[in-house]
């Protein structure tokens, strides 16, 4: 299915220009990525996020370009800034249009007078390296002056004028060479058929927008050692390089190798456009990145993304060897929560990484019958049930109900691990609904692999183990005044919270409770939780609801599982939808077919992280997601659901 957005930019609003961005990967963990009129509202923006490792380091190297054209004496600026008073120089002015393209990469369309430019630009894969073409489609000729603007730091921080940079450049053969600061990547950057005029200067108090409304530091200060010219005539394109890697010795054959690459990956429209910015490799080791432009590899995102994203989608053997490598990674039956940015140990402070590991099995198993993979994730999935029976860190263990009890004061273990400060805004103690469906389904699953494999007196015992789990846990976790389940047993007393995780135990493979009351849940779910864009992660006619998502960290993250829309939980959604309902496919067709209207709001041609609990549930946090975009193609293909193709905004 073909998948593209347009847009003619000159019509929107500055508030819609801003809101709405563009993202280019390199399949190794860096990126280029800004608003549509290419004006910076993020520290995360920039033409050249390089990723060193691994393990990942990321660094803003090439944050902005000033880019400007002069011809029958006069000048024309196709770049824009923002000091903190508006743009400038005000986008489109002197009559220009411009028009933006998505597909495969992102391309600006720039009518100027009788003048037809195409800027197309790309990440070469597997390299840190952006190169940007210049094309004069129509048009008499223009001198084109480029101006990079550099940040070069660590990509969450944020760059000022006092900062020791390096001055000196290094003008060599068709490229410059500079190392801002000790310690940095190299940065070569270079126009083909054009000229260097060195012109050092710094660039005061650029404003990121985003960051003043997430309530943190938002000026910049940009330092640029010059600019770039050159002379374009029409149909003679030239080529603007930025890498921390080799330069490449032709930029115009790297250019349209990584085109012809992109025409021949993204044959699948949608399914795989989405998917490949979260599928890299660092020296030839893969993994899932959780999100962009702040998110690393998280070992529960991992894990739900990598059904959609690869097992689904037609990347069995990368699925494979991702799954096995975590397998690998377990220590006291527990799986990393993440792998922090420029360090070798990860953090293993989550319950549910490891459960979520034996679903990603499970489905890998469904696809592929791969004896040898199962007799392999066999022992590994012993190993977590074991531990987890017998306790292991933060007080994971099995009570004697059958059900499985997490955590301690001062740790947030499940996917609702927001904290401000010192303090745990859901800390879910005691045992928590999700938790113990996934519990139930490792139990039921690994007594069918056992079975499977001849092992049956052991899959026998374990299967009257799962039977005492579900047993106590539809009596435990039901809520009659309600109609659906609790959230939390804790030590004080059962929660009765109406969240989304009560649809993993009737959305699971082994489902835990009975038709008449999962539908009941399932209608629960649908009035209090269910709205375009995913599911609240609280009922709105709870106390302790927040609407909306927005203010400085505290805020924010006292919001973020208290009513904000989290669009993975959609996945879910769709698989009680068709458990559950005669006409289930034909509703999951249209949630679905809804959420994939969201896809030129915020990030293009991708799935965020959350919303606005309220309507119209404006798009936060992430504006690329893996597990929202790997649960979306896993429903999508493991249902055979129809899906449109005309939902990209015009």
């Amino acid at each position: 299915m073909t998948c593209s957005i347009h847009i003619a930019l000159h019509h929107l609003s500055v508030h819609d220009l801003l809101g709405t961005e563009w993202l280019d990967t390199n399949g190794a963990g860096g990126w280029a990525s800004s608003s549509l009129p290419c004006c910076n509202t993020r520290r995360y923006h920039g033409y050249l996020i390089a990723a060193v490792g691994p393990p990942l380091q990321r660094f803003n190297m090439v944050a902005d370009l000033e880019e400007r054209i002069t011809f029958s004496s006069h000048e024309y600026f196709l770049s824009c800034h923002d000091y903190g008073n508006g743009l400038f120089p005000a986008p489109f002015s002197a009559g220009q249009a411009v028009f933006f393209h998505l597909q495969h990469y992102p391309e600006w369309c720039i009518h100027v007078r009788d003048q037809v430019l195409i800027k197309t630009l790309v990440t070469v894969h597997q390299s840190q390296t952006t190169i940007i073409r210049y094309l004069l489609k129509e048009g008499t000729g223009m001198q084109l002056h480029l101006r990079p603007l550099i940040a070069a730091r660590d990509y969450h921080s944020l760059q000022k004028a006092s900062a020791p940079i390096q001055p000196i450049a290094e003008l060599e053969a068709d490229h410059l060479r500079v190392q801002p600061f000790p310690g940095l990547p190299v940065l070569r950057m270079g126009l083909t058929g054009g000229e260097f005029h060195a012109d050092a200067c710094w660039y005061f108090h650029l404003h990121y927008a985003q960051e003043t409304e997430r309530g943190l530091d938002d000026r910049e200060d940009l330092y640029s050692y010059g600019t770039w010219t050159a002379y374009l005539q029409k149909g003679n394109p030239v080529y603007l390089v930025l890498t921390t890697d080799t330069y490449p010795e032709n930029p115009a054959e790297s250019f349209e190798a990584e085109i012809r690459r992109r025409q021949k990956a993204f044959a699948n429209g949608f399914c795989d456009i989405a998917a490949h910015h979260f599928l890299i490799h660092q020296q030839q080791v893969p993994a899932i990145l959780a999100g962009y432009p702040w998110f690393t590899e998280w070992g529960r995102d991992t894990l739900i993304a990598i059904n959609g994203l690869c097992t689904y989608n037609g990347k069995l053997a990368l699925a494979r060897q991702i799954i096995t490598q975590y397998a690998h990674q377990l220590s006291a039956g527990m799986l990393p929560n993440f792998f922090p940015d420029g360090t070798q140990e990860p953090c293993y402070n989550t319950v549910d990484a490891a459960l979520w590991f034996v679903i990603a099995v499970h489905h890998y198993w469904q696809q592929t019958h791969d004896e040898d993979f199962l007799r392999e994730m066999i022992p590994a999935v012993q190993d977590i049930l074991t531990h987890y029976q017998q306790g292991t860190r933060y007080q994971i263990h099995e009570a004697e109900n059958g059900l499985l009890f997490a955590g301690e004061a001062g740790w947030q273990l499940t996917w609702m691990d927001a904290r401000t400060g010192d303090r745990v805004v859901t800390p879910r103690i005691g045992m928590p609904v999700e938790i113990n469906a996934l519990w139930y389904n490792v139990k039921c699953l690994l007594a069918e692999w056992l079975n499977h494999t001849g092992q049956h007196e052991e899959a026998q015992r374990l299967l009257v183990d799962a039977e005492h789990t579900r047993k106590n846990f539809r009596t435990l976790f039901w809520n009659p005044a309600l109609q659906c389940l609790y959230d939390v047993l804790t030590p004080e007393g059962p929660d009765a919270c109406v969240r989304p995780n009560q649809l993993f135990a009737i959305s699971l493979p082994y489902p835990l409770m009975d038709i008449p009351q999962a539908l009941r849940i399932l209608q629960v779910v649908r009035e209090k939780l269910y709205t375009p864009k995913g599911l609240r992660s609280l009922a709105p006619d709870d106390p302790a609801y927040q609407g909306i998502y927005a203010g400085p960290p505290e805020q924010r993250d006292a919001a973020y599982h208290q009513g904000t829309v989290w669009l993975y939980l959609i996945g879910a959604y769709v698989d009680a939808l068709i458990r559950y309902l005669p006409e289930g496919k034909l509703q999951a067709t249209l949630v679905v077919n809804r959420l994939l209207t969201t896809l030129a709001e915020q990030g293009l041609l991708t799935l965020g992280e959350i919303a606005d609990g309220d309507s119209p549930h404006q798009p936060r946090g992430c504006i690329a997601q893996a597990w929202s975009v790997g649960e979306l193609i896993r429903v999508i293909k493991q249902y055979q659901l129809p899906i449109q193709s005309s939902f990209c905004k015009t």
